[in-house]
């Protein structure tokens, strides 16, 4: 560019003309306009010496006004042969690519025509130019007024593709929320497809076409493809990381001073908060750790219904809650953050005539919610008694499956988590929920206002979240299903001989499976295989490719019958005993299953079940269970029932003094039929451990299941799991109904409260049970302190607590000296009074919520904590040491006195840091502390 030209346009205010309404290219918003187009323009500004005046308005107002010469410069303008005599064009400096957008949730098939696209639902903006080249080839197209509406039908699940613009698809979609909708791939569509974005100039301003040429060229492609990521991924926010966060003296101090903070996550409001295999996960689960990590707070999740913790936290028995909305409701006890993120709010419906566009479309249905949801309120009060609440999210969409309530208000990603986990095929979104003072729904965490300076760390630390990490969090967990990527990825081979067996068999395998065992197993009411199993059998179905054809039987022994009579070849969920070894094979175990014994609430708790010799005891008929106490147990008065209910049903009455089950089916058959008055009174020493069973006259099939097993993963076992935790009781009034008895009204009232107080009452004992069968599944059943599985939930999570914080994580083994010559002089008896005493011991011992012990097996037990610095762990695990030592058990021959002997590693982990190879050092530990003489503790090297 010559030196004069440049001069002279930098002396002069040059008028743009850009598009008011065309995010995230150019938008204007408060006057001040912005965008990709804009950030371009600045640029060209800078490298060439010019100066920009903003003209915004419609393509039809700035068009024109460009040509009468009223503009200096257009934007965005594309080439045309008919507008060269009339305009100069720079180089494009961006190619608008129009694509395909899907739902990955919903996903469509590779693209390579635009033809492949005639079997779906392909939403366009209206009167688009490429409508007529698409409803052309045949494709049903359905307009929509805008882009932000088109992204929209495609989220609520009215369209199955749209076509656009490809910045702006995803720009609008990160906007709204809809992590779930990515790109498909572009198709050909004659040119259309591509448009080019430039600036022009009228034909008199040659020296101006220059200088903008050149203020182009000097934009180097990295920092226009950093222009353009930061308007299609991040809305226009800086992708660089804010300046380094550090907090002032002062509040170092009051984070040192304030200690651990409790904080409440809903545990059934996936993908934000929920409980899976344990441990509470989540988009704000990472949040709030992220927030820990930069402000050095510490932190106790409590996990529970929305209900439950927004009361903690109203009490102060709480400190912080997430996933709260601001509402003026909720600011005397809450003091907010910043939103984490914002969603929308829609309304889910079975009825597809049903279209919401404003509040009265509801009038007259039967309208779901989550109690204490922020927009309870106002639905109330526009909608009266055809609302109801209700404390758990799974409980309130199965009611919409059944038909007990019409419509169901909620967040559109939990909503469309639990009509994905519930298999609701025929729910839709029928629309965006909004009404006056209700939009969407902003994410925050709140704080009570005792703690008002942790509020604005905490707002500090969210403000520090870079960009791009937050985009990393919002990918994985609003994006596609990890474990659907998993299963399409990893397909199973087969041998040679394994191949042509399932070729002579069609590919299809028939299974038997037990009937009425759910949630590990059952049918439901239109004989569909459901459950645990099913969601195994399925997976190995992805796998394999093989198609498993479910043969129907009234009870699991006729299903074993029928394995006999060489009816189904396979049973996917069954436990290997001595009579089924006659007729089928067994792969590894690969899932198990707690047994617990149940008897009335007024009866007493057992310590183990020789204490009810000469008892009935019911079992299911057929089920391992019944074999297994048979063999340990020769007292017992085995009673076999035909399916768990029966075998409840028999307690109730009396019947039976207990019945032993399943945890996790019993646990179920609780809290669906409301039976408080049972209670667990006894973990049952062994686990059932389930494996896939095949028919022993067909030896392929065994090499087959268990490559079926073999290609399923712990983390897939923990989330089928979770999948099918049980639900609580809901309290579900038809309010409307009530209110049609007329002259019934007053008795229907006063029945009404009585029943209500008793499902209260009922809720209340289903919870306690509920918290006794999670301590049972989780504790020792001799000695009372963890078990196997405790440990499995929560070393590593030490570690990594310890990890984040730069606390010591200590680890010890603690293995009782001479156990086996204890057991041979003084009887099992004696050596399991050692145990009980030494669990007492150690829980008396670890005395802080952070210090955990578990019993490792046999006589081995392992302590795992974390320690401030300065801390020393040699002497707090001397002086376990020597409290042993001082212990007495009480033997026919006297009092019985016995040692420990204590390995343990501790350091601060580093970045990569393993759990396990401090408890391999701590094993080595107790191993110099045997060999060195016993009765002494012994720390690993580094």
């Amino acid at each position: 560019m010559a030196e004069g030209a440049s001069a002279a346009q930098g002396r002069k205010v040059l008028t743009v003309g850009v598009i008011a309404d065309n995010e995230p290219y150019s938008s204007v918003d408060g006057g001040t306009p912005s965008g990709f187009s804009i950030d371009v323009l600045e640029e060209v500004a800078a490298h060439a010496g010019l100066r920009f005046s903003y003209r915004a308005g419609s393509w039809p107002e700035i068009y024109p006004a460009f040509l009468r010469g009223e503009i200096d410069v257009i934007d965005e303008i594309s080439f045309r042969e008919e507008r060269a005599a009339l305009m100069r064009f720079t180089e494009p400096y961006h190619y608008r690519q129009t694509v395909v957008m899907h739902d990955v949730n919903r996903p469509l098939p590779a693209l390579g025509a635009v033809e492949d696209l005639r079997p779906y639902r392909v939403g366009v903006v209206r009167d688009i130019y490429y409508k007529s080249e698409l409803s052309a080839r045949g494709i049903a197209v359905v307009e929509y007024d805008g882009l932000p509406s088109l992204v929209r039908a495609l989220a609520f699940g009215w369209v199955d593709a749209i076509v656009g613009p490809e910045v702006t698809l995803s720009y609008h979609a990160r906007r709204g929320g809809f992590g779930h909708l990515r790109v498909a791939g572009s198709v050909p569509m004659g040119g259309l497809e591509v448009e080019d974005f430039r600036l022009a100039v009228l034909p008199a301003n040659a020296s101006l076409l220059e200088a903008l040429s050149a203020g182009l060229a000097a934009i180097p492609p990295q920092r226009m493809a950093e222009m353009l990521e930061r308007w299609q991924e991040f809305g226009g926010q800086a992708i660089s990381a804010p300046q380094a966060y550090r907090l002032s003296e002062q509040q170092t101090a009051y984070i040192r001073r304030l200690g651990p903070v409790r904080v409440g996550l809903m545990r059934d409001y996936a993908p934000f908060s929920f409980v899976d295999g344990g441990k509470v996960q989540g988009l704000a689960v990472d949040v709030l750790e992220r927030v820990a990590d930069l402000s050095g707070m510490q932190v106790v999740t409590v996990a529970d219904r929305w209900t439950v913790l927004l009361d903690l936290f109203q009490r102060g028995e709480i400190d912080v809650i997430a996933n709260i909305s601001d509402h003026p409701a909720r600011r005397e006890f809450t003091r907010y953050t910043r939103p984490y993120h914002v969603i929308p709010n829609v309304v889910f419906s079975r009825d597809p005539t049903l279209l919401y566009e404003q509040p009265e479309d509801l009038r007259g249905l039967r309208i779901a919610l989550g109690s204490e949801v922020f927009y309870e309120g106002a639905v109330r009060r526009q909608f009266g008694d055809s609302v109801v609440g209700f404390s758990s999210q799974q409980a309130m969409f199965g009611a919409l499956a059944e038909g007990s309530v019409d419509v169901v208000l909620a967040a559109l990603p939990n909503g469309m988590h639990w009509v994905r986990e519930l298999g609701l095929t025929d729910v839709r979104v029928a629309g965006e929920f909004s009404m006056p003072g209700v939009e969407g729904e902003d994410l925050r965490f709140g704080v009570r206002p005792a703690l008002e300076p942790l509020a604005r760390i905490m707002d500090d630390a969210l403000a520090a979240i870079s960009p791009t990490e937050q985009r990393t969090i919002e990918n994985r967990w609003l994006g596609a299903s990890a474990v659907r990527g998993e299963v399409m990825q990893r397909r199973l081979s087969f041998s040679a001989a394994e191949e042509a067996y399932l070729a002579q068999r069609g590919g299809r395998l028939r299974a038997c499976v037990s009937p009425a065992w759910m949630p590990i197993e059952g049918l439901d009411r239109h004989g569909r295989h459901a459950g645990i199993g099913a969601d195994f059998l399925a997976l190995f179905e992805a796998r394999s490719g093989i198609a498993f054809e479910i043969v129907r039987t009234a009870t699991w022994t006729e299903s074993l019958e029928a394995a006999q009579a060489r009816r189904c070849d396979i049973l996917p969920m069954a436990m290997e005993t001595l009579d089924r070894l006659a007729y089928l094979n067994f792969s590894r175990p690969y899932f198990s299953v707690p047994m617990v014994l149940l008897g009335r609430v007024e009866a007493p708790f057992v310590d183990g079940l020789d204490e009810l010799d000469g008892r009935p005891v019911g079992v299911l008929r057929g089920h391992a269970a019944g074999e297994l106490l048979r063999a340990r147990y020769p007292g017992l008065r085995i009673v076999e029932v035909d399916d768990e209910l029966e075998g409840l049903r028999r307690v109730q009455r009396g019947e039976l003094h207990g019945y032993v089950g399943s945890l996790m089916s019993v646990s179920h058959l609780l809290q669906e039929h409301g039976l408080a008055d049972i209670k667990v009174l006894a973990r049952v020493p062994g686990d059932v451990l389930l494996s896939v069973a095949t028919r022993n006259d067909e030896p392929a099939l065994a090499s087959i299941a268990q490559k079926l097993v073999d290609a399923v993963g712990d983390d897939e076992r923990r989330q089928i799991e979770a999948r099918w935790r049980a639900v609580r009781l809901e309290q579900r009034v038809d309010y409307a109904l009530l209110w049609q008895l007329g002259g019934g009204a007053l008795l229907g009232l006063g029945l009404l409260f009585v029943w209500n107080r008793k499902l209260g009452a009922l809720n209340r004992r289903l919870e306690d049970a509920n918290a006794a069968l999670e301590r049972v599944a989780l504790t020792d059943s001799l000695t009372g302190v963890g078990n196997r599985k405790f440990f499995d939930r929560h070393f590593g999570a030490t570690m990594r607590w310890c990890q984040r914080h730069e606390l010591v994580f200590m680890v010890a083994m603690i293995d009782v000296d001479h156990f086996k010559a204890i057991n041979d002089n003084h009887g099992h008896q004696i050596g399991d009074d050692c145990l009980v005493a030494l669990g007492a011991c150690l829980q008396a011992h670890l005395r802080r919520e952070s210090d955990h012990v578990a019993r490792f097996g046999g006589e081995e037990f392992v302590v795992f904590c974390a320690l401030a610095a300065g801390e020393d762990a040699q002497a707090w695990l001397e002086a376990l040491r020597v409290k042993v030592e001082a212990l007495r058990v009480a033997s026919p021959a006297g009092e019985l006195r016995f040692t420990v002997s204590i390995g343990f590693a501790d350091g601060v982990p580093g970045p990569a840091a393993r759990a396990e190879d401090y408890l391999a050092r701590a094993d080595q530990a107790l191993y110099e502390a045997k060999r060195n003489g016993r009765n002494r503790c012994v720390r690993a090297s580094a």
